[in-house]
């Protein structure tokens, strides 16, 4: 990992109101978001997060690459992909709030540039601006709820899945005894 300041704050926190879970959050309060913010260059085949690892409570802003989710979720050893993120998504939001291990493997995917936020920044903005520490947590608190509600969607499609299995299995056991 290296520094880099490749990037105006202005863009960065364009990029940051882009994503929608911040939609609609003033800029000025984005600016003073992206001012507590530290620029990091990651390199093709990084790992900014290990799965299990402690949480080193910091959320990150994908400025620019790509970054494979992932979690060793295979009997064969390998990663069940979740998703890939490129500029404006967020990455390491659930362990930036609980402080917990990570949940993902989180692989660069390309070379990259990201806005990283430590948790004592954080309390720093709570400190110093309130309000674009509340607009932080807010758009933080919607990005979960999305990604709470595609969860909770895919579960109920593979319930519904197993319940036509069963039906099935009991059709043909019902068969099989008759």
């Amino acid at each position: 990992m290296q520094e880099s300041a490749s990037y105006s704050m202005g863009e960065i926190a364009d990029l940051l109101g882009s994503s929608t879970a911040f939609s609609g959050m003033p800029r000025n309060e984005a600016m003073r978001i992206v001012d507590v913010m530290l620029m990091q260059t990651y390199r093709k085949g990084d790992v900014l997060a290990e799965e299990g690892a402690p949480s080193a409570g910091k959320l990150i802003l994908i400025v620019s690459g790509e970054v494979q989710i992932s979690s060793r979720g295979t009997t064969d050893g390998g990663h069940l992909v979740f998703r890939k993120a490129c500029p404006g998504h967020l990455i390491g939001e659930v362990g930036f709030i609980d402080n917990q291990p990570h949940s993902a493997t989180c692989m660069a995917l390309t070379d990259m540039h990201v806005a990283v936020m430590q948790r004592d920044h954080l309390v720093h903005l709570l400190e110093h601006n309130a309000l674009a520490a509340a607009q932080l947590m807010a758009g933080l608190l919607r990005l979960l709820a999305q990604r709470i509600r595609v969860a909770n969607t895919h579960m109920l499609s593979q319930d519904r899945k197993i319940l036509a299995l069963q039906k099935e299995q009991l059709a043909r056991h019902r068969e099989s005894v008759q």
